[in-house]
């Protein structure tokens, strides 16, 4: 059977992966019906040493249907339906390979990005600390730690914020280090996912979002808070690991 393939419908089956000869074998199999692996090969000229490759690929990628009866009998899957099926294919391979891209890339470009631009701010007042805490953590995507020493006020009233969409969709991992009296404080994060666990005393506190930016509070005197931001690689990884440090030897809420 000779088909004449028209060009625009043999670029878009090869956008959608098939090769010059499995287009000629669905499209014969669509026109003729159910065929034996030695027919096809006779009728599309495709040679008998590779039409068992050609079907099977086909099979696999969703453009065909076989039996199980001797001889096998192959016949062409509904065009609706085998582009359906290759259409999730190709948005599962898309999906795994940005998320894996992004996954070991992302960072190398924090850490990059951070190490050719290092910020530094300092923040007073309570006010000014628990508004920029918030939109560190409503920035997070991957990671967030989060450590609270003593009651931000202006923090927990901006609190319903963070069971935001954005935070909700980004699903990082959240860890959240407390003193043993602000357990029951952070009910909009642990709604969410994040792992807490608390200490009887806590020197310190902050929030460290992608290893891309911290939030370093300071020990709070008699007249206002101090807090320290920055971008700047060394000062995260300190921070970082002394939270880990003191996350391992913390007591778990129960």
């Amino acid at each position: 059977m000779n088909i004449k393939l028209p060009k625009e419908l043999v670029e878009r089956f090869k956008n959608l992966g098939l090769s010059q000869n499995e287009i000629k074998v669905y499209l014969l199999l669509l026109y003729s019906g159910p065929l034996t692996a030695k027919e096809i090969s006779e009728y599309s000229q495709v040679p008998f040493s590779k039409i068992y490759l050609v079907l099977n690929n086909l099979e696999k990628k969703g453009w065909l249907n076989s039996t199980t009866t001797r001889p096998v009998k192959y016949s062409a899957r509904p065009p609706q339906e085998a582009v359906e099926v290759v259409r999730m294919n190709l948005e599962k391979v898309m999906n795994e390979a940005a998320e894996y891209i992004a996954k070991e890339l992302q960072p190398v470009y924090d850490r990059m990005s951070v190490s050719l631009q290092p910020n530094l701010l300092l923040f007073y007042g309570e006010d000014n600390i628990a508004m920029k805490m918030v939109d560190v953590i409503l920035g997070t995507r991957r990671e967030l730690l989060l450590a609270l020493h003593h009651r931000l006020e202006t923090f927990l009233e901006y609190s319903s914020r963070l069971s935001s969409v954005r935070l909700v969709e980004a699903r990082p991992r959240i860890k959240i280090l407390v003193s043993k009296d602000l357990i029951d404080d952070i009910h909009p994060l642990v709604e969410i996912g994040a792992e807490v666990r608390y200490r009887d005393e806590m020197f310190g506190g902050g929030a460290i979002s992608d290893n891309r930016e911290a939030l370093i509070i300071l020990e709070k005197d008699e007249r206002y808070s101090t807090a320290i931001w920055s971008t700047h690689y060394s000062l995260i990884e300190l921070a970082k690991s002394y939270f880990e440090k003191i996350w391992s030897t913390s007591k778990m809420v129960i």
